[in-house]
């Protein structure tokens, strides 16, 4: 027997499967593929007459349900107690490579993941490469390395489906720095600085990556591979019209950085095996101003900073340590100057490790150039803005050293070259280990040791030599 086309199928007349079709939206909508033949209930919302089609629904579903339940739409709660059945299957899919698309200046590729709690998938996006500049990927080339992220996130496996619908999530990356940020020693204990540096390095770099990756995909092989791409990759900064400031790559120093975040995140259990290949290490020189240089960078500097300059050479201490001296810090009746503060951004903080909480040792002539640059000033900061302030290291270096530095003819460098002037000086002068380690606030000579620059000083060098001939030895030469 055939079925007449607009007869409704005798397995609907039931309460509890017409329960299971709907839910809380209206119910004309929701009834109306019930009354229609198997052919057009696929497209019933198409037909000009499909209000009628409403109505009748509602009519024949009135055989089953009391006048009250339909007319006060409250039907969907008399027969919605039963949960849809999840009729999602792992056979029903092909995988997916996802599609790959271009961000900006960057490849991406999009990609569906199930999502625990929720019948239809969600739409992911993650970086893949560059998309212009030298080591722009090709199309071809993004949606092969796509092909291999997905792989990664395990998104076509049978494990990732059933965690999915069985409501059992595994963790990520990005959850895992969430937890970070408020429980993590690094983050709740640590100073401005660092936590800005690995905030801006996750920003950047490694939530893009990693932020949707589950925790144990996030093995040693991923991790080579992402210091790999960094180290490889030139990158661009450009200004919010889309002009180019300029194109950098990242050095191993940064790079080693990051690699340090990720195994913060991680935890020592996980990566403790690991042997992650950084490259090799060169080793960079450090800026050093030489005796003479220091002489024309103290005479040439604007008045109101020489006397700055001239503590940062007499001491080597740090910029934010000089900005941020009280005047109860210099006892200059003894020649000591106590190091007990920093300044970050404006702020006051701790030094930067507890042996940079030191005294330093000076020579009479810089006391003589504090005390008479004090005088009888009631102010609380020695360096100061006209408002009480601590005056900006970011501003002194920029509008100040750079421009004196380019006058003078002088390769640039920043404050830290006055500390490894300070430290050669210190070695020229034969002053002891443990003075030098002291008055630098380091934690041991290996990292002083780091600072001294003597192999460049070629006057220096013939003087020591002289020093240690050997004339006296071979006598004339015959």
């Amino acid at each position: 027997m055939f079925m007449e086309k607009n007869t409704p199928r005798n397995d609907y007349n039931d309460a509890a499967h017409v329960g299971r079709l709907i839910d809380n939206t209206d119910v004309s909508r929701r009834f109306a593929p019930i009354t229609m033949g198997w052919k057009s209930r696929s497209r019933w919302s198409g037909r000009r007459d499909h209000d009628a089609w409403n109505a009748q629904s509602v009519m024949q579903t009135s055989d089953f349900l009391s006048t009250s339940e339909v007319a006060t739409g409250n039907v969907c709660t008399a027969v919605s107690d039963q949960p849809r059945k999840d009729t999602r299957s792992m056979r029903r899919r092909s995988g997916q490579r996802g599609s790959v698309v271009k961000k900006s200046r960057m490849w991406h590729v999009r990609y569906w993941v199930d999502v625990p709690g929720s019948e239809r998938r969600h739409r992911k996006s993650t970086p893949v490469g560059p998309a212009i500049g030298r080591d722009k990927l090709t199309k071809s080339e993004a949606r092969r390395k796509g092909a291999e992220i997905i792989d990664a996130l395990g998104i076509n496996t049978p494990r990732h489906f059933e965690r999915a619908v069985k409501g059992v999530r595994p963790q990520t990356f990005r959850e895992k720095v969430d937890w970070c940020r408020k429980f993590h020693k690094a983050w709740t204990e640590g100073k401005p600085g660092p936590i800005g540096s690995m905030e801006s390095q996750l920003r950047k770099h490694i939530l893009p990556r990693f932020g949707d990756f589950a925790l144990e995909i996030v093995d040693e092989m991923a991790v080579q591979e992402f210091i790999a791409e960094l180290r490889a990759t030139t990158f661009e900064r450009g200004r919010k019209d889309g002009t180019l400031i300029k194109k950098y790559r990242l050095s191993r120093k940064t790079v080693l950085l990051m690699a340090g975040v990720l195994k913060l995140v991680l935890g020592k259990k996980i990566w403790k095996l690991w042997e992650l290949d950084l490259g090799k290490v060169q080793r960079q020189r450090q800026r050093c101003f030489t005796e003479d240089q220091l002489r024309h960078i103290i005479q040439g500097v604007p008045a109101e900073y020489r006397v700055l300059f001239t503590l940062l050479a007499g001491t080597g201490m740090r910029i934010g340590e000089a900005l941020a001296l009280h005047l109860d810090d210099l006892d200059l009746e003894n020649g000591v100057i106590y190091i007990r503060r920093s300044i970050w951004h404006g702020h006051e903080l701790p030094p930067k490790t507890e042996n940079a909480v030191r005294e330093i040792d000076i020579d009479p002539v810089l006391a003589a150039v504090l005390r008479d640059y004090i005088r009888d000033s009631q102010r609380t900061l020695v360096f100061e803005t006209e408002n009480g302030r601590p005056l900006s290291a970011e501003n002194i270096r920029n509008r100040v050293l750079k421009p004196l530095l380019a006058r003078l003819e002088i390769l640039h460098a920043g404050f830290h070259a006055f500390r490894h002037s300070r430290v050669t000086m210190l070695r020229k002068k034969g002053t002891p280990a443990d003075l030098q380690k002291l008055w630098i606030g380091h934690s041991s000579l290996r990292t002083t040791d780091r600072y001294s620059h003597t192999d460049q000083e070629l006057e220096y060098r013939r003087l020591a030599a002289s020093k240690v001939a050997i004339g006296s030895l071979i006598g004339p030469m015959g």
